[in-house]
């Protein structure tokens, strides 16, 4: 399956519609009967949720920051409700934390990549600090799944319901040591999506992200794989795999929200 890149753009073409995607802006379009609809993407969709876990973890992450550099003597002098702005400029807040974590899901796909091309597992030596637990805990699934990459970072849309996503890849993995149940032994094609952070955890939000992206397909000239599984990778170096609890009844009834919302904003610019 080949991708046009051209002006910027990548360019996904499938029977009926192209999905075009833009990385500079992140956003999404889909060319269909002469049209260029701007279309969300699936994460976009799920902005609407209520995430306590994120909260939870920007809280904290900004109070360590701002207790560090009170030992450390930078916020002498400075009004509480100003330490914030330190804080921040600092690097010390969880948006700085949040922009380091998503070097390290480049970090991931990039190795992800050099596994599907050469069949190599990724070399800690070749990751910096921050990347090192994230890239060994892919290491680990790739030496308990084996993965055989038959797609990677897929381009995917569903021209009716209007959004469209990226797939971390799909292919046979084998899921003897990864699923606890010896009924699913052996090799099965699935769909596979990377989530990253401290602890290798799976949020709900994950499952519904994945029913997004396996609902596309049907669209995208295949079938659904049999599993749909959500893969953990914990900066501890440890993952967790997960199968998708999610039905694409799901997504929509969250992709209905974040439409009602887009309807309701502009309403109210208006």
């Amino acid at each position: 399956m080949t991708v046009d890149v051209r002006e910027g753009s990548e360019f996904q073409e499938y029977d009926g519609f192209t999905v075009e995607y833009r990385d500079a802006s992140h956003r999404y379009w889909i060319h269909q009967d002469g049209e260029r609809k701007p279309v969300p993407s699936v994460t976009s969709v799920l902005k609407v949720l209520d995430k306590p876990a994120l909260l939870e973890w920007a809280q904290r992450t900004s109070m360590e920051g701002a207790l560090i550099l009170e030992r450390l003597g930078e916020l002498a002098g400075v009004a509480p409700k100003d330490a914030w702005q330190v804080v921040r400029a600092r690097g010390m807040d969880s948006e700085a934390k949040r922009d380091k974590r998503a070097t390290s899901g480049t970090a991931i796909h990039a190795a992800l990549e050099r596994y599907v091309t050469d069949g190599e597992i990724p070399d800690l030596l070749d990751y910096g600090e921050e990347d090192r637990g994230y890239v060994q805990a892919l290491a680990k699934f790739l030496i308990s799944g084996r993965p055989e990459v038959a797609s990677s970072e897929r381009i995917v849309a569903h021209p009716t319901f209007g959004y469209a996503g990226r797939i971390d890849f799909t292919g046979t993995v084998d899921l003897t040591n990864l699923i606890p149940d010896p009924f699913v032994a052996g090799r099965w094609s699935s769909l596979v999506d990377l989530k990253t952070n401290r602890l290798g955890k799976v949020y709900p939000e994950a499952h519904v992200q994945t029913a997004g992206y396996r609902l596309c397909l049907y669209h995208c000239g295949s079938s659904p794989p049999p599993w749909t599984l959500i893969v953990g990778l914990g900066g501890n170096g440890e993952f967790t795999v997960v199968p998708c609890k999610a039905q694409g009844s799901d997504f929509l009834a969250v992709l209905d929200c974040y439409k009602a919302m887009q309807r309701l904003k502009a309403a109210c610019r208006k």
